[in-house]
């Protein structure tokens, strides 16, 4: 598109369209579930850089199939049937930006907000997807990778988060020599859900089925924080011959992103030994 110098090398505008229906239905002429339309633009800019831009028009419409063990908690604790609203119909925004591959560092950024679903309750969201990534090789041994990611669901009626999850995550890999080789992981991964109810309808308490017992519960808030740590060395030193020593650890705690309460909850060891013998 431009010239060796220009800022924009290329522009490529696409408009995708497709819906999702379920088969048994559709003979018997019933609407489509999902209907989409997408208007995405990718940027190649000088330097390897390289950007994105997208609209998301969409409209979902509510499957009972996926609610089936759902009750709202009436007056004088009555069980009543969930129906949720025919249609939700969203609006959401996507930008993105990779970085080129330079000689030790390469990023990424993926970011996408607007109005979506709240399939929690079925009701009309405010989200934030997020994914931010980068990679630094300070050296020819050494390999980092941070990433994180974020999904949030906020309602659109009164601003409440329905629905949370944030996941750091970071990865070292260590080449001390030819044969021996070293790798760390730490993830967490934290989520969080609000009490649910009949958002933008009656508002009453949202109840869900036990399917092994067919009894109703309130679905109240919750929390779980989840922190996995691994190692691994690994040993090489001629084809065939393998020794791999490994540990994992997951760890809790009650509030999320504190590591002040982590409590061990899982240890795992794992060891690998192969000998290749030649006659």
């Amino acid at each position: 598109m431009g010239g060796a110098d220009a800022a924009l090398q290329s522009w490529t505008t696409s408009v995708l369209l497709n819906g999702v229906r379920q088969y048994r239905r559709v003979v018997v002429g019933e609407p489509w579930l999902e209907k989409k339309l997408h208007f995405n633009n990718t940027f190649k800019l000088t330097g390897g850089w390289q950007a994105g831009a997208s609209a998301l028009v969409e409209s979902f419409a509510f499957d009972p199939t996926l609610y089936q063990d759902y009750a709202l908690q009436g007056p004088a604790g009555a069980i009543l049937p969930f129906t949720g609203a025919p249609y939700i119909h969203n609006n959401d925004y996507v930008v993105t930006l990779d970085t080129p591959q330079f000689a030790r560092f390469s990023g990424s950024v993926f970011y996408l907000w607007g109005h979506d679903e709240n399939f929690f309750e079925w009701s009309p969201a405010s989200i934030v997807f997020a994914t931010y990534a980068a990679d630094w090789r300070p050296n020819e041994k050494l390999r980092l990778n941070a990433q994180y990611q974020l999904q949030s669901y906020e309602r659109r009626s009164d601003g409440s988060t329905v629905g949370v999850r944030k996941i750091p995550r970071v990865k070292a890999e260590y080449q001390v020599s030819r044969a021996i080789f070293l790798r760390f992981i730490a993830e967490y991964d934290a989520r969080r859900q609000d009490t649910l109810r009949d958002d933008t309808r009656t508002e009453l308490p949202i109840l869900i089925r036990d399917p092994a017992t067919g009894l109703y519960a309130p679905s109240l808030a919750f929390e779980n924080n989840r922190f996995r740590v691994d190692a691994l060395f690994s040993y090489q030193p001629t084809p065939g011959t393998v020794v791999f020593a490994g540990y994992s650890s997951i760890l809790s705690e009650p509030e999320g992103l504190q590591f002040g309460k982590l409590r061990r909850t899982n240890d795992g060891f794992f060891l690998k030994i192969s000998y290749l013998f030649r006659l």
